[in-house]
């Protein structure tokens, strides 16, 4: 399985242009991570950046929680499929899930990952399906503002990956404390927050009694998937859609975006930040 970094050449190009060197550059790796049953039928595939074995793991599990496919107690039900029955461009790059395909389908509507940020409609229905198995988020978990301040920083400066390529995104759960409970990074800034999920599953820490921080943007699919983890607090470097805002005021996810340079705008919920 490919690492999250390769090594590709580029032509540096100086200010006016004039003054051009060849030269050598790490960029982070994207590939495909395909989803299959038991029986071997294919049920999706996500791009991703390869970080692990586990990683990839959590990846799936994170992703099929939100979805609701996987109970919080299912963790489990995800492995890596035999390499033995792949192809070899197909190794390290496919996942398996202890379910056939029949029971995935009875869990796993056609829509889902329909609803994307370009799609309000789809979007709206997907809140009101959201309601039908996600109860509002429970947790009262209380943070200093001074804390979401600094957590953008916290977060950068654990982004390892980040610093030599420039090229990912990151999320987190940290503690009330401000504690780092675990960062994961990839290509796709859901992907991330999948991760982080998964491994929530895995330490069987469902619901994340945490605060959630994300690089960049913080649309509807990332909310969606705090509110299905149960996780009272998301926090973004960059703003929150409409829709982000409207699910998040209607599932008691308190939301807050801009945080950048000491200063954070809050959506929805503000009685958890002291």
């Amino acid at each position: 399985m490919p690492g999250p970094l390769d090594e590709r050449a580029i032509l540096r190009v100086g200010r006016g242009g004039a003054d051009r060197d060849r030269d050598r550059d790490p960029v982070v790796v994207e590939a495909p991570l395909e989803l299959r049953s038991r029986d071997g039928r294919p049920l999706t595939v996500t791009m991703r950046t390869p970080t692990g074995d586990e990683e990839d793991l959590e990846l799936a599990r994170g992703l099929l929680h939100a979805e609701g496919v996987l109970a919080a107690g299912e963790a489990d039900r995800v492995r890596r499929t035999d390499p033995t029955t792949l192809a070899p461009d197909e190794v390290g790059n496919v996942v398996e899930i202890d379910l056939d395909a029949a029971a995935v389908a009875e869990r796993w509507p056609p829509r889902s990952l329909a609803a994307t940020s370009a799609c309000g409609v789809c979007g709206k229905a997907s809140i009101a399906a959201l309601e039908l198995r996600a109860p509002p988020v429970a947790c009262d978990l209380v943070v200093p503002a001074a804390l979401v301040a600094e957590l953008p920083d916290r977060l950068r400066a654990a982004q390892h990956v980040f610093a030599t390529t420039g090229g990912l995104h990151a999320a987190a759960a940290f503690s009330a404390s401000g504690e780092l409970l675990a960062l994961r990074e990839d290509v796709g800034r859901h992907n991330a927050v999948d991760k982080v999920i998964g491994w929530a599953m895995r330490a069987r820490r469902l619901p994340l009694d945490a605060v959630l921080c994300v690089s960049g943007r913080l649309g509807f699919e990332i909310a969606q998937k705090a509110v299905v983890a149960g996780c009272p607090i998301a926090v973004a470097v960059s703003a929150p859609t409409t829709l982000a805002i409207d699910l998040a005021e209607r599932f008691r996810l308190t939301l807050c975006g801009f945080t950048r340079g000491g200063r954070f705008n809050i959506y929805s919920h503000p009685a958890r930040i002291a």
